[in-house]
């Protein structure tokens, strides 16, 4: 699978093609982008850079806009997307309708990627993005490859991504969950003399959904973002170790356990 990965620097962005990254993604303040500021390029000038950078070097730079936009913003936004895609931005990580419709009206001619808060959990809603421009289809965190088949082997030949779960897995649907600053899915509730806290799947879950993702034709695995470097780093050695076992064959109850190994060495 092609590893697909987010870069907070230019910096980060070098270390990551040197080290197994097909793909970088990027956040640019301004444009909206479903995270804090601190996940994302503080100025355009950075982002720039990165495409220059990701051409150089035979990968490739992708934008995230993968949150709603004010109406009286989208014009001013979809310029600033127009901008990065003539400088060889070569995708666009989106989720709203209107915006994509925005730019695709205004001749704005890039890969459209559709975010996992879009949110698609069938082939019936792919076939709908699909009429309006994807070209790519990141699977929601909650979505195992065997309930997506229909999405990952479809008759438009749309190639879709994964995610990678190295030390985090959001128990709640993300464009829907409206919890995340007061994290109740990480409290342990007491009931009974029990603790009792909502589930996430372990280690061996994880590696099933990987194992299976790629077996099913999953071609894009995604790394989320984070604030810190030095997870991130562990995060792609990884990636890049636990793909290189699938792609020599490795079986599914020694990938749990080299899965199991990484999961150890990511938790942070």
């Amino acid at each position: 699978m092609i590893i697909v990965a987010g870069a907070r620097s230019a910096a980060e962005a070098s270390w990551l093609f040197a080290n197994g990254v097909g793909e970088v993604y990027c956040g640019v303040v301004g444009i909206p982008n479903h995270r804090r500021d601190s996940l994302s390029l503080g100025e355009g000038r950075e982002f720039r850079e990165i495409i220059a950078m990701a051409a150089a070097e035979g990968r490739k730079a992708l934008l995230l806009l993968n949150e709603s936009c004010p109406p009286r913003g989208e014009a001013a936004v979809a310029e600033k997307v127009r901008r990065f895609v003539e400088l060889g931005a070569a995708g666009v990580v989106l989720k709203d309708l209107p915006m994509l419709d925005l730019l695709r009206a205004a001749g704005v001619k890039t890969d459209y990627i559709l975010s996992s808060l879009a949110p698609d959990f069938n082939s019936a809603s792919l076939k709908f993005f699909v009429d309006r421009g994807i070209k790519r289809v990141i699977l929601p965190y909650h979505l195992p490859p065997g309930a997506a088949r229909g999405m990952i082997k479809n008759r438009w030949g749309i190639p879709a991504e994964m995610f990678y779960y190295p030390a985090h897995f959001c128990q709640n649907v993300d464009p829907l969950c409206t919890f995340c600053g007061h994290k109740p899915c990480k409290a342990g509730l007491r009931y009974g003399g029990r603790v009792f806290r909502m589930p996430s799947p372990g280690p061996e879950a994880r590696a099933d959904m990987m194992y299976d993702g790629f077996h099913a034709g999953v071609r894009y695995l995604k790394i989320p973002r984070t604030l810190d470097f030095g997870g991130l780093k562990r995060f792609v050695a990884g990636a890049v170790r636990l793909d290189g076992e699938l792609r020599a064959g490795t079986g599914r109850k020694a990938f749990r356990r080299r899965y199991a190994e990484a999961y150890s060495s990511c938790r942070v």
